[in-house]
């Protein structure tokens, strides 16, 4: 006999040679849960785990598909237990720390904000300026501009002292001028003034 894969067998003995396997398709299952709960409860009574004579069987294993159907999985429910039992230590540490007179028990860098603040302004899409300052000026009271203000003044006098402090322990011109952002000529210069004071 000749069969090829697209044909399927003519004669009573013969059998295919072919496996046709159709995907179900997601769009035809339903998407409500009365709609799912009835899918369900009839694959369990085409499959007989819903016997009329035994209610008591039938209960159970409508239960037991319940929790099948419903329960998160294994891995899922392991991440989700480990992430609980993770903030409850930090949320622990952190009053432990707290109470006993940290002033800062979160580790938190205190000028967080404000280097988020230099970082958006000193980005280079100079077309969006605008828009995030119209942004910062929503968020931002006189209060927090004048803070603001006074701590830029104050880094500028204390960038000298930094500088040499750096330049003292080690660090090299280029690196100190990459870092706080100025150029290594003014890096040079504000040593040599250190010097002669």
């Amino acid at each position: 006999m000749n069969t090829s894969d697209d044909q399927q067998p003519t004669g009573p003995d013969e059998e295919p040679t072919t496996l046709h396997y159709e995907r179900a398709d997601p769009s035809k299952e339903p998407a409500h849960p009365a709609g799912q709960q009835a899918a369900v409860e009839g694959m369990l009574t085409a499959g007989g785990y819903l016997p009329a004579d035994r209610p008591a069987t039938a209960d159970h294993n409508r239960r037991r598909a319940a929790q099948h159907l419903s329960a998160e999985p294994p891995a899922e429910k392991l991440r989700r237990q480990m992430l609980a039992i993770m903030e409850e230590y930090e949320r622990k540490t952190i009053a432990a720390r707290a109470l006993a007179g940290d002033p800062n028990p979160t580790d938190a860098d205190p000028l967080e904000y404000v280097k988020d603040i230099a970082a958006a302004y000193s980005a280079d899409a100079a077309d969006a300026l605008d828009d995030y300052l119209d942004r910062l000026a929503d968020k931002l009271t006189l209060d927090d501009v004048r803070a603001l203000r006074l701590a830029g003044e104050a880094a500028q006098a204390v960038t000298p002292r930094v500088v040499k402090a750096e330049a003292d322990r080690g660090k090299k011109v280029p690196r100190i001028a990459d870092e706080i952002g100025l150029t290594e000529s003014r890096i040079y210069q504000i040593l040599r003034e250190q010097r002669d004071q």
